[in-house]
């Protein structure tokens, strides 16, 4: 008995150097912002803005003051809907130039994604952003039976909006085009013209103020125009599949700007 607590307090002892050399690793690899002690005191909190994006207010609140109050380096935030947040970024990402950050909320629509823009995406000093916005807005507004035209202008003006925030802030800016949808979603066939002209008026945009424009929906569309059954889940949301699709096309439009996300 004598020497079976012998050999354990032997192997405890030795686990102790092993841990305080992780935990030195640890800190030595952390990259700062550069946030002087006052910035990381201060805090951006939009409030309740209504609908989806109150559920995880508190939840990005609570990280975004993590990520100011310890000036964690931020390289890429992800802003978006279900999309986005179903998007399980260590999976298909390394991050090499700061931590990555997914601030998709599901249910969320552009509209409310540019009011909480400062908050969930310049306030975090990111090198990049990728926006993906604009499916549930068009979803939403078409069951309210607004004009076509209104809704075009509405989404492409709120996705806009994130598009000057981000570059007013210096900010690298990729802009993903809408995703298709597949039959079965409530708008699918009202739906297909208002997306394809949502698209065009933002690859315009992105040319005309320097954002990156990545056509998710040119690779992700069948003769038909509809969300590839392959890379489909359901009606709206890519499978794994459609994630790799998504993953590389960003890769590559970042590679070609001479970004690494």
């Amino acid at each position: 008995m004598q020497n079976h607590f012998k050999s354990l307090a032997v192997s405890v002892v030795c686990l102790f150097p092993l841990f305080a050399t992780v935990g030195c690793a640890t800190s030595d690899v952390i990259e700062h912002a550069g946030r002087s002690h006052e910035e990381r005191e201060e805090l951006i909190r939009p409030g309740d803005l209504g609908g989806a994006a109150d559920n995880r207010r508190w939840l990005f609140d609570f990280w975004n003051k993590q990520v100011v109050r310890e000036d964690v380096l931020v390289g890429t935030v992800f802003m978006g809907d279900s999309i986005t947040e179903f998007w399980n970024l260590p999976v298909y990402f390394t991050a090499t130039n700061g931590i990555m950050q997914n601030r998709g909320i599901g249910g969320d629509v552009a509209s409310v994604m540019a009011k909480r823009f400062q908050a969930d995406v310049v306030q975090l000093l990111p090198r990049n952003v990728v926006i993906l916005a604009g499916s549930n807005d068009v979803t939403i507004m078409l069951t309210q039976k607004k004009d076509e035209a209104d809704i075009v202008r509405e989404v492409s003006a709120s996705i806009v909006a994130m598009m000057d925030q981000a570059r007013a802030a210096g900010i690298n800016t990729l802009v993903c085009s809408i995703l298709p949808t597949r039959s079965g979603h409530i708008t699918h066939a009202a739906g297909k013209p208002i997306i394809a002209a949502i698209n065009e008026h933002i690859k315009t945009a992105s040319a005309a103020k320097g954002c990156i424009y990545v056509d998710y929906a040119a690779q992700m569309s069948d003769e038909a125009g509809d969300l590839r059954k392959e890379l489909a889940y359901d009606s709206v949301h890519p499978n794994y599949a459609g994630y790799e699709v998504m993953t590389r096309m960003l890769r590559d439009a970042a590679a070609r700007h001479g970004l690494r996300l």
